[in-house]
């Protein structure tokens, strides 16, 4: 039986990872907001942090720092389950397809770890698509258009399916799946591959796994694959601020022909920094949360199998 001092300890262990994604989380509300305004706001597009906030706090009042909390909460806690969900699930469904696939095929490259993880990580990506599509929609108007809704999130969604109706929330679906395709593709991919990697070469040096190694490992994976994440979905992300920062019928492409015409590829690209703490941030803690949940529920931590 526990003593009270090992139960705290055990409280303690669990409760840390979800103290960092709250904290994570809080911090990273704030830096959306200011890439997305930075994405849409011409005036904002060549200043820094400081004298973009001061500006927001300036034009629209101190409150705007939260706007769009509602739909980023929710929209990214059903996100997470559904798309670290179908991933997990699917690993080995996928796995025992490939195998099929090259002993029928006899083609051995199909049974290949790695395209596994792109396909689970594809399908995902997808899915999560489809459940963010208009909770985004809805966060990106709340930014780009502070005074859309003065009565709460749930009144602009309500706004938005009365004079835009269902195909308003979802307009953005192209640009939506141009973000989170590659993003959860390279997150979840590189993050398998990483920790694989590094727990290969500790395993084949003969060196014990340590506690400090367990957390370690993941943490600097999880690092990597956020930059590479960031990188990879940055051009949908940009498409995606635009298609929804206002009402009207004009498509993803329209857009993206705006942005190349008016700023080349470059364009694509702005909002950057302000993206790499945001998802740097966010998608570290996730990661790191994702791998101790898979350990306390019983599954191989990952990359050690």
């Amino acid at each position: 039986m526990c003593t009270n001092a090992e139960m705290t300890k055990n409280v303690e262990l669990l409760l840390r990872p979800f103290v960092m994604l709250i904290s994570g989380f809080s911090a990273s509300l704030f830096l959306v907001l200011w890439q997305t305004r930075q994405q849409i706001d011409p005036e904002l597009k060549e200043k820094g942090m400081v004298k973009s906030t001061m500006k927001i706090i300036k034009n629209d009042g101190l409150q705007s720092l939260l706007a769009g909390l509602g739909p980023t909460t929710w929209g990214y806690l059903f996100e997470g389950a559904i798309k670290f969900g179908i991933y997990e699930v699917l690993k080995p469904v996928v796995g025992r397809f490939l195998t099929w696939a090259a002993a029928v095929s006899s083609i051995q490259s199909l049974n290949s770890k790695t395209l596994g993880f792109f396909m689970c990580g594809t399908v995902s990506g997808i899915a999560a698509s489809v459940m963010l599509c208009p909770m985004e929609a809805l966060r990106i108007r709340l930014v780009a258009e502070p005074d859309f809704a003065p009565g709460g999130w749930v009144e602009g969604g309500m706004k938005m399916l009365k004079y835009e109706g269902v195909r308003g929330l979802w307009k953005g679906m192209s640009a939506m799946m141009s973000k989170q395709v590659p993003y959860t593709v390279t997150k979840n991919v590189s993050f398998d591959l990483f920790t694989t990697m590094v727990y290969s070469a500790v395993k084949s040096s003969g060196q014990m796994l340590t506690a400090n190694m367990k957390f370690a490992i993941p943490l600097m994976s999880a690092m990597m694959a956020s930059v590479l994440s960031c990188i990879s979905s940055q051009p949908g992300d940009m498409l995606l601020s635009a298609v929804n920062a206002h009402g009207g019928d004009k498509r993803t492409r329209d857009f993206a022909r705006d942005i190349l015409k008016e700023d080349g590829i470059g364009g694509f690209f702005r909002g950057m920094r302000a993206r790499f703490l945001h998802v740097g941030l966010i998608v570290t803690v996730q990661l790191l949360i994702y791998d101790f949940v898979k350990r306390l529920v019983g599954i191989a931590a990952t990359g050690s199998v």
